[in-house]
């Protein structure tokens, strides 16, 4: 009798750029996706639910790593693809358009498409862990020496793993994103002018960041796109106009109160609050012009026809007659 279980698709070899529907990509780190990886230091917070961020050396450089739990796509589905109108065709996608992997390689893929990583801190590509790095690294941080064998072999998967991983996961390596390396250093002023233009040159590129509060930023760049939608994508496209809407006061909102805190509380000179920024978190946000869902995603396509295709016959549930 054949297993009901919903396996994830196993990650093809050799690796390439993910994820793997039409739209932005980040190519692997290594031709190979793998490295010797030398974790020095824990960079992340203790209540971080996405990822975990480590200072490490590869190759000699310093960089930060970026490392991913797995989620359900159920829990994807039902959170962050709860207010899609039109339900995707099939589990993959919630997985290739909302999974937080995914939507860092998605908008950092865009970036470098644009040529504009001078919008965030940049991100250099992805890697797999193998499982003797799963292993050191669940050790680093628990302190506690795990099983011999990574919890990718436990004879059942139900999540209550160090990687939350489930059976719909099994066969897949944990993944990683590479980037520069940013001490936190104290801002310039410089660097917090530049906060608002950049955002908006990121929803011009189509690009909604889904969470801006300052933990996000570093030297005054953008760090976390674990919650982005880059266009295509579906969770711009196919939810209700007022969910769009309450999404960018939210977004403008958070970086409003970054400012103002900013003001109030940091040891920078000459910060000044954007005026059309506040404009347009006081009730004037139909006249914000940047609104990720207007970028033309097909010019980046190098057969745009099949892209709209996969969008328009492909991407969602067809409706039973």
């Amino acid at each position: 009798m054949a297993s009901s279980v919903f396996y994830l698709a196993h990650l093809p070899s050799p690796p390439i750029p993910l994820p793997r529907v039409p739209g932005p990509k980040l190519a692997p780190f290594t031709p190979s996706a793998q490295a010797d990886i030398e974790f020095l230091e824990f960079l992340g917070h203790e209540n971080d639910v996405d990822s975990l961020v480590w200072k490490v050396k590869i190759n000699g450089g310093l960089f930060a790593l970026k490392v991913f739990f797995f989620r359900r796509w159920e829990f994807l589905r039902d959170n962050q693809g709860a207010d899609l109108t039109t339900p995707l065709a099939n589990p993959q996608l919630y997985v290739d358009y909302f999974d937080p992997f995914n939507c860092e390689c998605r908008a950092y893929g865009r970036l470098k498409e644009a040529k504009r990583e001078d919008l965030a801190v940049k991100a250099h590509g992805y890697l797999l862990l193998t499982p003797q790095q799963e292993i050191e690294l669940e050790r680093r941080v628990t302190a506690i020496d795990p099983d011999p064998l990574p919890d990718a072999n436990a004879s059942e998967l139900t999540g209550h793993n160090f990687w939350t991983r489930h059976e719909q996961h099994r066969g897949l390596p944990v993944r990683a994103i590479v980037k520069d390396f940013v001490p936190g250093d104290r801002l310039t002023s410089a660097q917090v002018r530049a906060m608002w233009p950049d955002l908006q040159e990121l929803h011009s590129l189509g690009i909604l960041v889904g969470d801006t509060h300052g933990g996000n930023y570093l030297g005054g760049k953008l760090v976390d796109f674990s919650r982005s939608l880059t266009m295509y994508h579906p969770g711009l496209h196919y939810i209700f106009e007022s969910t769009q809407r309450e999404m960018m006061l939210e977004e403008l909102q958070h970086l409003l109160d970054y400012y103002y805190y900013l003001l109030n509380w940091s040891s920078t000179d000459g910060i000044d609050i954007p005026q059309d920024l506040e404009a347009f978190c006081s009730g004037h946000l139909d006249e914000y012009q940047n609104l990720p869902i207007k970028h033309k995603f097909l010019q980046w396509e190098e057969d745009p026809d099949a892209a709209m295709k996969f969008v328009e016959q492909e991407l969602f549930k067809k409706e039973v007659d």
